[in-house]
Order: C-alpha cells, then structure tokens, then sequence
C-alpha cells in the first residue's frame, strides 16, 4: 500500500488522543495557543494515521530548558519537531525515518531541532542525520537538544 504524508487536516483531537498519555496534556496546552503557526504532519496508509509529529515554528514550554538557543533557532527559520510518534503495531518498518525525511523534503530551505529526555533516542536521530548540539540537566534530568546537519 502506498503512504500519504500530509499535513493533518482533521479535528487536532483526533491525533493527539493517539499519542501516549502523558504526551495527550502537555500537548493540549500547547497547541491551543500554538496551533496557528504549528502543523500536525502524518504518514497515513488507506486513511489510518500511522505516524505523525508537530512541527513548531515558535516558542512552546517543551522548549524552556533551552530558551535562549531555541529563540536563536527558531529566528533563523530552524523548526521544532514535537510528539513525533508511531503507531506500536508498525514500529521497526522505518515510518520514523520515513517520516523526518518527507518533512526535509516538505521544508527544504529549513533546518529542524528537537530535544529528547531518552538518552537512547540520540541514535534513532543521529542516524537520521541530527547531531548532539546541547546537554543540559535539571532537577537531576538530563535532557539533550539535537540539529539536524
């Protein structure tokens, strides 16, 4: 079957009621005050959202560790990529690479940034072509911003 990726056109509701849990409240706050400058962008097959993420365009809470860098980013046109997900039936069939590589071709004169709080999902981006650019921790967590090269 073939992929459709697209912006997400639907009622917001319906993709981020997907996401896990503890993504779903964060996310509601954040995108009813960002939603004007954000997309929600999916991979979808015979309809079904198999994959999505955010991409912001400006300032959101997830980014308050790293605000000075992050203002810096965003003002020369880099994008946050948020809540990038994929459905637990599909993992391992690359629709998270899949997925960056249509948004680089989406968006070619930007770059992309987004923080992680799992060390392990630094190789999942770098080898997706993202680089470890900041560490930072708080409160005893750690959390790392990565580029895209």
């Amino acid at each position: 079957m073939a992929l459709d990726f697209s912006k997400y056109v639907g009622p917001p509701g319906t993709f981020i009621d997907m996401l896990p849990l503890d993504w779903q409240d964060a996310l509601k706050v954040v995108w009813s005050k960002l939603s004007g400058t954000s997309e929600i962008v999916v991979l979808k097959e015979e309809g079904a959202i198999l994959a999505g993420g955010i991409i912001f365009k400006e300032m959101t809470v997830d980014m308050q560790l790293f605000k000075e860098v992050a203002e810096e980013l965003l003002a020369s046109n880099s994008y946050y990529i948020g809540y990038l997900w994929v459905i637990e039936a599909r993992r391992g069939e690359n629709l998270g690479s899949l997925w960056l590589q249509k948004i680089r071709q989406e968006y070619p004169s930007n770059s992309f940034w987004l923080t992680i709080e799992e060390e392990g999902l630094k190789q999942f981006y770098e080898k997706n072509g993202f680089h470890l650019f900041l560490e930072k921790e708080s409160n005893g967590e750690k959390e790392w911003l990565l580029k895209s090269n």
